[in-house]
């Protein structure tokens, strides 16, 4: 029966009564309850006053609930066998609640020696009822990704690792191509993003935990027979590290045709406790980098290589870069450069293009987009999101010195800067090209106070075209 007593007197008694019979157990101690839901409303029934904790003070509160005159912080809050009312049945459950300590065990969170605690209280990796600190059981466990590579290594950029700060952003941490099926790698498989896993202490047992199916882990840059490492409900078992070893490499690979992010999370093998994150993000776009006649990439980059220099910045923020020779594109625009494009639209997905060039690798910058637009019914659907000219020149032959004043065709924001050529630079410069960026046919360098005198062989080593060039780029081509 529900009481309706309504005396003060009556819930002091009450009150008085429970607290008594509360204190008869010698041991009882605070315990934290469980994690309250996202509306910050306990569902812990012995947690009657929602305060997160269990302890003397939900004793009033589970008075009032017994009186029924006082409205509830939680619609379970002291109704322990889910009648729906709180009532003399319930006090024994309250005292068994706050009677009885929870059991403790080893816990691990971040930046803490190892502590014993209860499951509640233990807000990282708790390790069971009755686990122990004696031999210590927390891990330190790190991930460094890297930025993809080109074949079979890194050329032409330097192995550059994904920094810490942006490992976990869905734009700037790990890009990742989708590796299909279908994919064509002329050169040799490179989707795969390397990983080096780092534990604090040898023989420590880590795994691999993935929040999608997307990602699979190898062992094996090139995915031989026998290296894949399964995922059993998302989770490896314990990757394998070498006798002694605390440090050991694994390759990630995307392999579902499907865009998106997800995240690799290394862990203790024995419980959930996150050590590190990766984030990955599937290349929606892809950009290509033409350098002029006689440029040729290199690592480190030749900072006289300007077009070179703004590549390798966008490389180290999360796009998929790719680096030539201006003469990897013919003049009809095919060539290793349309094939790379149309194999990333055909097979990974990637619908955003970005193309920029110095000198002939702007004249190869035109011929490029137009075959791109010219044959776009085969190849599939895209757009030529960025193009951009430092000075170009057509590139019909290696002596052309033609002045490219052509937009290319259907590109959706075009940069252009360029200077007037004279006997220093053997009269080689570009020129205004319409509907161009600074508005409205680009910017002649030698109007500005910067690039006065400016010759042809300057002008896409200026900070101020690189800059213009790679802000512009990351505003209009998605990682």
């Amino acid at each position: 029966m529900r009481f309706r007593l309504r005396d003060s007197a009556v819930r002091f008694i009450l009150s008085i009564g429970v607290l008594l019979l509360f204190h008869v157990a010698e041991d009882a101690s605070a315990q934290h309850g469980p994690p309250v839901d996202d509306r910050g409303i306990s569902c812990e029934p012995c947690d009657a006053n929602c305060d997160s904790l269990i302890d003397e003070l939900d004793i009033a509160a589970f008075v009032d609930a017994l009186l029924g005159d006082q409205p509830g912080c939680s619609p379970c809050r002291g109704d322990f066998d889910n009648d729906g009312e709180v009532n003399g049945q319930d006090m024994q459950p309250l005292l068994d609640c706050l009677l009885v300590p929870p059991e403790t065990g080893a816990c691990c969170e971040p930046s803490t020696a190892c502590f014993l605690a209860n499951e509640a209280e233990c807000q990282g990796g708790w390790f069971g009822p009755g686990s122990s600190c004696d031999p210590d059981p927390c891990i330190t466990g790190d991930m460094t990704a890297y930025r993809p590579q080109h074949g079979a290594g890194y050329f032409p950029f330097a192995r550059t690792a994904v920094s810490d700060f942006d490992e976990e952003s869905s734009t700037q941490g790990p890009g990742i191509r989708i590796n299909a099926p279908s994919d064509d790698d002329p050169m040799g498989e490179d989707d795969l993003i390397e990983v080096t896993l780092a534990i604090d202490q040898p023989g420590a047992e880590v795994a691999l935990r993935r929040s999608h199916g997307h990602l699979k882990v190898w062992t094996t840059r090139t995915k031989d027979v026998g290296t894949e490492i399964p995922f059993l409900n998302d989770k490896t078992s314990s990757v394998p590290f070498g006798p002694g070893e605390t440090m050991t490499t694994v390759w990630v690979e995307w392999a579902v045709p499907m865009h998106g992010t997800a995240d690799l999370v290394l862990e203790p093998s024995t419980v959930a406790a996150s050590l590190d994150v990766l984030r990955f993000h599937s290349f929606v776009g892809i950009v290509m980098a033409l350098g002029g006649e006689g440029q040729v990439p290199s690592v480190p980059v030749d900072l006289n290589h300007g077009t070179f220099v703004v590549a390798v910045g966008l490389y180290d923020q999360g796009f998929d870069v790719h680096l030539h020779d201006e003469d990897d594109v013919a003049p009809d625009g095919s060539g290793p450069v349309f094939d790379e494009v149309v194999n990333a639209i055909r097979h990974r997905l990637v619908d955003e293009v970005g193309i920029f060039g110095y000198s002939h690798g702007g004249g190869s910058t035109y011929d490029l987009a137009d075959r791109l637009d010219a044959d776009r019914a085969g190849i599939g659907r895209f757009e030529i999101r960025f193009t951009s000219y430092a000075d170009a020149v057509e590139n019909d032959s290696d002596v052309d010195i033609s002045q490219e004043l052509r937009r290319p065709p259907s590109s959706g924001y075009h940069a252009n800067h360029y200077q007037n050529g004279s006997f220093a630079d053997f009269f080689l410069d570009g020129g205004p090209v319409p509907n161009s960026e600074p508005s409205p046919t680009g910017l002649n360098v030698e109007v500005t106070p910067w690039g006065a005198g400016a010759t042809h062989f300057e002008v896409d080593d200026f900070v101020q075209v690189r800059d213009f060039i790679e802000t512009n780029l990351v505003s209009n081509v998605t990682p």
